[in-house]
């Protein structure tokens, strides 16, 4: 046929193809081929269960056809189909499925289409019973037949039916039936039998001069136990006594990601996580069962192939809230293991209260070497957007708002239908923005050596103006084992990430959402556009976002070497001795420049710029011996080890004003007289010992206890060392001889109990700083020291039970648990004569002064809900939740505050019997309707305590009406209270694949349940007084309250039913006050990425001899959002402001943050 090509020929064709050619040929290559043969190879792909027991071929052939798509063709004079079988297949391929059932029955297949034709083997007469063309020729191999019969079981002694028996060097066997028992006849010369079943070690067995053969199959443990990584070692999963979660590879490759805790979100139960900012590259917030301090970290420690990672791993200035493992490829993970349970994480002593991520990256196997080349192609698209006011209505508020406050109304705004709709600056600033990654690999090995080595590129534009973000990876993992008792492994890793921060940094999206419409992007002589400069009021509007986005300059390289080199020696029969070295190096470099430029009204005379760098070290030495020992039923695991840590930090910052160009961005270019500079430096050390105990009593009791003893430089010398142990203990009660449930495959019961800590960041020591006092200047200790300082820690008790049904088709994990952390570090207040107020002040000290408690939950279902005909579907469903609340401080009426007088003062306070960070501010009860319900009600008091009066000017119909919390009959800051709670009440995860052949189809969901959001963008655009400063309001703001004479000479509302204050320029405090109006609901359902993946099929791929394998994907991210949160996006994580810290982030506020947006992407990958 014309469609029918020489393999030459296709070949030669191939190699003549440029590498985009030759990834289009193979991706639409099914087009060309013959279509009997993809449908062939398609069918023996899919997937059949079935369990038959002496059942004639006949009925097993037709179970398999209604099972499949498969139609089986024979001549009944050549297959005898009445031969009794029996026949077991569960998720098999169908092409593995019918080798077993008719291998031992001489019979051959070929498949054309769907139809799968059998034929008698010609070299046995099979059972068909009829001579073949030359029976009567002697054969030496089977002119003398000698019976032999027997009976298969399992480790119990029961009978294994479906168990293929062959005679070894040839094609003749049989199954063994519903009672395990078989028998065959074998032919001169032939002695050994093959046993092989799914499940079970295959045995070959020589006959001898037997005539009965017993076997018992022992079950195949590899396929059974799955190994899984621990702290500082590897264990069954079915051994496990602690809470700990996995995430694969699989799962990672089934995301649109850029960074691992994307890839990981709402696939673990109690893994809170969410991206802080939707900026390329942005910061992500993970915690791990709630939060454990009040004033240092809640991030959990990162492990990545032995290297410990905890917090930002290079920090300078304003940019310290960068990702910590933005620069790691997602594509080189193998596994993630979440350990939360504190027999899992006492291990980690003090760096691990707040949970551990342990990342395994991928390793060279042993075999032919592999090359994987990977692309994809995303298009991030703008976000929804916000309904503010065009140009038509922004004049018709500019119009209202003078004929209420007086002044003359701009000419061009007098009639406001003659305008269009002006600037959309939304629409400006969020542009379709593309994303490109490519990733190689080449993996291999052999018996001694194996090798992963990798790259990769990604380059990420910003859907916003002013951001971006570019990364480069490269990966080299090594293991060789020189010796039978020895190992040798390296892991080195080195990535540069590239972040443009102009757009989160400057406030664009803020900016763009306050600009007038009036003012265009650029001015018709091209230069930008900016408010009136004869305009007063425009020195409170925003500068012109674009122009900023596109002349400020603010960027942050980051560059990071990973690597680790370690030794193992098996020192005797089950004592291993292993060493390993680690270091982690981090190297930043931030350019800030804002350039001369006048934009309308706005100018900058003089243009600055600031350049800082970092260095980050950290090393690891550990030294384990680790003791296997198997005695009867009794299995036990020791391991002992010492470990040495140390980290320190430098960086290194300065400035110049003066630029004589905008086109030279370097220090020297600037004026020296203007110079400046600001460093810092620091470091901590740590000494551990510890050790681990596993006791397993016939897989049905099993136990473990830990213990680690860190010592910190941190502490004084009663204090340096802290003691962190653990004990744990699981009952496997399904393994009980007198469980016979045969619907539960596994109920396992688990109880853990440990201690955690955590030794702060400032330490017993107080660094001295440069200070002023009124009679001289000098050195000065920054703050008050503390020798008595000691151990932050968190006792954990935790439950948990596991529990499998019908042979592991739904599975489910529930833990609950009760963590108490005591000894918090936190600064205490001094009295002012003790010289922490005014010039030469000196800090608070850092103590030990209170307690909070953690409670939760998390569970975990998951199931294969359909697995016939080749379709599987698998769900997981993860539910979880957590409440905190802070039992004590130094005194019960203490409490702490993070505040920023950028936010015009917007606080979060954690106080004695609340959860820490709740919302605090008034709470309002509509607005006036009257001039006697304000005569009714307490009223804001000025700055003398006394009742602001009641007129136009002041307190008036139309203003909001504040609660008077403590009753004492007037507003002030008593009255301020708890308005709402950042942290959800439940969070969940609900993933679902679908494979069918060669597709496979990936869907997730996550969602939060009744966490609050402070919108504190709708507080600044929904203010309708802030007409008068040329800012641009949502269109809500002009539903504003409107006091009107009604027909009885009182005051009343022409709109009463509207929530939005007056039109005022008084103290009355109506948008100047943070209050309950602005706190939302932050709950969602997002369907948070949903992927599908092709994978040609092997008789494609195979006409050529370059590509192994190759698969096609399409996927989108952040495609749909159910919420009633009227910001931008709902999933708001930490916030950074201008005069706060990484270690001071604002939980739960959105200000003009930067949104998730929908992102579409097409993947190619090809093996070679």
């Amino acid at each position: 046929m014309p469609g029918n090509l020489p393999l030459k020929t296709i070949v030669r064709d191939l190699m003549k193809c440029s590498f985009l050619q030759l990834c289009i040929i193979v991706a639409f290559s099914g087009i060309t081929f013959s279509h009997n043969r993809l449908i062939g190879q398609g069918l023996l792909e899919s997937k059949i269960t079935l369990k038959m027991e002496d059942k004639s071929l006949k009925s097993v052939l037709l179970s398999i056809e209604r099972n499949s798509e498969a139609r089986f063709i024979y001549n009944p004079a050549e297959i005898r189909s009445s031969t009794k079988v029996t026949f077991q297949a569960s998720d098999e391929p169908l092409a593995g499925a019918l080798a077993r059932l008719l291998k031992p029955l001489s019979i051959r297949y070929e498949v054309a289409g769907n139809q799968v034709m059998l034929f008698r083997n010609e070299a046995s007469s099979s059972i068909t019973g009829e001579s073949p063309p030359d029976a009567d020729r002697p054969d030496d191999n089977h002119s003398m037949l000698a019976p032999v019969k027997g009976k298969v079981t399992d480790e119990k002694g029961d009978g294994l039916p479906g168990v293929s028996v062959v005679v070894k060097g040839t094609s003749r066997g049989t199954t063994t039936n519903s009672a395990g028992q078989y028998e065959l006849e074998l032919g001169q010369g032939e002695n050994t039998l093959i046993f092989s079943f799914v499940g079970y070690l295959s045995q070959e067995i020589p006959v001898g001069a037997r005539s009965e053969l017993n076997v018992a199959l022992k079950i195949d443990t590899k396929a059974l136990d799955e190994v899984v990584v621990v702290g500082y070692g590897e264990m069954k999963r079915a051994d496990l006594t602690t809470a700990q979660t996995s995430v694969s590879a699989k799962d990672i490759a089934r995301t649109t990601n850029t960074t691992l805790e994307q890839a990981i979100q709402g696939r673990a139960a109690g893994v809170y996580i969410t991206q802080n900012s939707g900026q390329p590259g942005g910061g992500i917030s993970v915690n791990i069962r709630g939060i454990n301090s009040i004033s240092g970290s809640n991030e959990p420690l990162y492990v990545v192939d032995g290297v410990q990672i905890q917090g930002q791993s290079v920090s300078f200035g304003a940019q310290s809230s960068s990702n910590p493992l933005a620069g790691l490829n997602p594509a080189d993970i193998e596994s993630v293991e979440v350990l939360q349970g504190p027999s899992a994480t006492a291990i980690y002593g003090s760096r691990a209260t707040n949970g551990v991520l342990l990342i395994t990256t991928k390793r060279g196997k042993s075999g032919d070497s592999k090359i994987a080349y990977g692309y994809q192609f995303s298009l991030q698209t703008p976000p929804k957007p916000l309904k503010v006011m065009d140009l038509g209505q922004y004049a018709q508020m500019v119009g209202e708002y003078h004929k209420l406050a007086g002044g003359e109304t701009p000419e061009e705004f007098l009639d406001p239908s003659l305008l269009g709709k002006g600037t959309d600056w939304q629409k400006e600033l969020f542009k379709n923005a593309p994303m490109h990654k490519h990733q190689l690999s080449l993996s291999g090995g052999n018996d001694r050596t194996t090798y992963y080595l990798s790259g990769e590129y990604l380059r990420q534009d910003g859907v916003a103006l002013g951001s971006g973000f570019n990364r480069y990876a490269f990966r080299l993992n090594l293991d060789n084992k020189p010796r039978e008792w020895a190992s040798i492994g390296a892991n080195l890793s080195f990535n540069q990430t590239n972040d443009n921060l102009t757009t989160s940094q400057e406030n664009v999206i803020s900016n763009a959402l306050q600009l007038t419409p009036q003012v265009p992007v650029r001015n018709i002589d091209g230069s930008w556009g900016g408010g009136d400069e004869n305009n007063g009021a425009n020195i409170f509007a925003p500068v012109n976002p674009i122009a900023i986005a596109n002349l400020t300059t603010n960027k942050l390289v980051r560059r990071q070497l990973l690597g680790g080199l370690n030794i193992g020696v098996r020192i005797a029969k089950g004592l291993q001795f292993r060493t390993s070295f680690n270091t982690n190096l981090g190297f930043s470099n931030s350019s800030y420049y804002i350039p001369t430029y006048k934009i309308g009204w706005a100018q900058n005379v003089t243009a600055s710029y600031t350049n800082g760098s970092g260095v980050n070290t950290y090393w690891n030495w550990n030294q384990l011996l680790e003791y296997n020992k198997q005695f009867g039923k009794h299995n036990i695991n020791v391991m002992l080890s010492h470990e040495s840590q140390e980290s320190g930090w430098k960086n290194l910052g300065g400035g110049r004003t003066g630029f004589l160009t905008n086109d030279i961005l370097d220090l020297a270019a600037g004026d020296a007289l203007t110079a400046s500079n600001s460093g810092g430096s620091g470091e901590w050390a740590m000494e551990s010992y510890l050790g681990r105990l596993n006791y397993n009593f016939a897989d049905r009791y099993i136990i473990m206890g830990t213990i680690r003893r860190d010592g910190s430089a941190n502490f004084g010398a009663d204090n340096k060392w802290g003691v962190f142990p653990s004990v744990s203990a699981a009952w496997r009660v399904s393994q009980e001889p007198f469980f016979d449930v045969p619907a539960i495959s596994e109920l396992k019961l688990r109880f853990e109990t440990g201690v955690t800590g955590n030794q702060g960041s400032g330490g017993i020591y107080s660094p001295m700083g440069t200070g002023t006092t009124p009679t001289t200047t000098g050195f000065l200790p920054t703050k008050y020291a503390n020798d008595g300082l000691k151990w932050e820690e968190t006792k954990t008790n935790n439950f948990g039970i596991n529990l499998a049904l019908f042979q592991n088709r739904i599975q489910f994990e529930f833990d609950y648990y009760i963590k108490n952390t005591d000894n918090l570090l936190m600064e205490k207040p001094l009295p002012w004569y003790m010289g922490t107020n005014g010039v030469g002040a000196v800090g608070s000290p850092t103590v030990n002064i209170g307690a909070l408690q953690n409670k939760g939950w998390g569970f975990t279902i998951n199931t294969v809900n359909v697995n016939r005909g080749g379709f599987k579907w698998e769900s997981n469903l993860n539910i979880s939740s957590f409440k905190t609340k802070i039992k004590s401080f130094y005194s019960d009426a203490a409490f702490v505050d993070r505040t920023s007088w950028w936010l015009a003062d917007w606080t979060q306070r954690s106080e004695v019997g609340k959860a820490p960070w709740l919302f605090r501010g008034y709470i309002e009860e509509g607005l006036f309707q009257s001039v006697e319900e304000i005569e009714a009600s307490a009223l804001p008091v000025d700055n003398n305590g006394v009742k602001l009066p009641i007129n136009e000017n002041n307190i008036w119909v139309g203003d909001v009406k504040f609660k008077d919390v403590n009753g004492d009959g007037i507003i002030n800051e008593k009255d301020q209270t708890v308005i709402g709670n950042p942290w959800p009440k439940m969070f969940a995860g609900f993933t679902n694949t679908f494979s069918y052949k060669g597709f496979d189809l990936s869907i997730l969901l996550t969602s939060t349940y009744g966490n609050d959001v402070y919108n504190f963008l709708g507080k600044l655009n929904t203010n309708a007084s802030n007409i008068n400063l040329s800012r641009n309001l949502l269109v809500h703001a002009m539903d504003y309250a409107k006091p009107v004479k009604k027909d009885d000479g009182t005051t009343g509302l022409a709109n009463p039913g509207t929530d939005v204050a007056r039109i005022s320029n008084g103290p009355n405090g109506n948008f100047a006050r943070h209050t309950d109006k602005w706190v939302e609901d932050g709950s969602f359902i997002r369907l948070k990425n949903i992927s599908l993946t092709y994978n040609l099929p092997v008789s494609l791929v195979s006409r050529q001899k370059i590509i192994r394998g190759a698969r096609v994907s399409v996927g989108a991210q952040n495609v749909a959002t159910i919420t009633g949160y009227s910001g931008f996006d709902p999933e708001v994580g930490a916030y950074v402001s201008r005069d706060a810290s990484a270690a001071n982030q604002a939980v739960g506020l959105d200000y003009g943050r930067y949104p998730l947006t929908p992102v579409y992407t097409f993947s190619l990958g090809l093996d070679f």
